[in-house]
């Protein structure tokens, strides 16, 4: 079976080896890209943290670790990690890659959500974060449900928006829409809502987003996330896998499961 993947090609490599070790034939097409963004409200942030003028910072992506770290010069780099791993303040992180990519670089997660949404971050922190100052990490992508959500449990919520999500154009693009209809794709995988947008504004451009509809409703759509799953079916497209935790080998497992190979 040929399957394809549209995540950023810095996750593509060990994502295409876990799918042919599975025994699928694999399309590899990047819909999402990423790049350090810069923010106005970096530098207050950056002084917040070192200061210990907060009570929480939450990390929503191993992206926004990596651009965070970037934009850090190296005289306040060590201030800065050593304040993160201070006991006064709790470093949250969104799931398991978030976590592995805080440790890589010294910073240690203390605490993180049972699912790996911004709902499942605001039933962790809810209870926790009335009358505390919260720092958010993120994309320049990032919903106002996390946000709205902190505010509403009563935190003084703040964020950084440390990179940007941008949209691969090209002929690897369009190449994985035209192998959509012609037939050639078994089961597609969306792992964010905006490789969903992206993907069908692909199609959009090639005049070939109804033919991309109907086809996606004929083979195996698998998604990592609701927000992803709720994207999707915007477009009209039903969703057939959704893995309960929010992680790409837990949506290969059940596409194994689907398909039992």
């Amino acid at each position: 079976m040929k399957i394809a993947i549209t995540r950023p090609k810095e996750h593509l490599e060990a994502s295409v080896e876990l799918l042919k070790s599975k025994g699928f034939e694999v399309v590899a097409s990047p819909m999402i890209g990423v790049s350090v963004r810069d923010d106005p409200g970096f530098e207050p942030f950056l002084s917040r943290v070192i200061d210990r003028r907060c009570d929480f910072v939450i990390f929503t992506s191993v992206n926004g670790v990596k651009f965070m770290l970037e934009k850090v010069d190296e005289a306040r780099k060590q201030d800065f990690i050593s304040a993160l791993n201070d006991p006064a303040i709790k470093v949250v992180s969104m799931g398991p890659r978030t976590s592995e990519g805080l440790l890589s670089v010294g910073i240690n997660p203390d605490m993180m959500p049972a699912t790996f949404t911004s709902s499942g971050l605001l039933d962790l922190l809810t209870p926790r974060v009335s009358g505390r100052a919260v720092e958010v990490v993120r994309s320049d992508h990032g919903s106002r449900v996390l946000i709205d959500g902190l505010k509403r449990a009563g935190a003084e919520a703040h964020e950084v928006r440390v990179y940007s999500i941008i949209r691969p154009v090209g002929e690897e693009q369009d190449n994985l829409v035209r192998e959509v209809i012609d037939g050639k794709i078994d089961i597609i995988t969306f792992t964010s809502a905006q490789t969903v947008r992206n993907f069908f504004k692909t199609a959009e451009d090639l005049g070939l987003l109804e033919r991309v509809r109907e086809r996606l409703n004929e083979i195996i759509v698998a998604v990592i996330g609701e927000p992803t799953a709720h994207t999707v079916e915007d477009f009209r497209v039903k969703v057939d896998i959704m893995p309960e935790r929010a992680l790409f080998k837990d949506m290969v497992d059940e596409i194994c499961e689907r398909t039992k190979i």
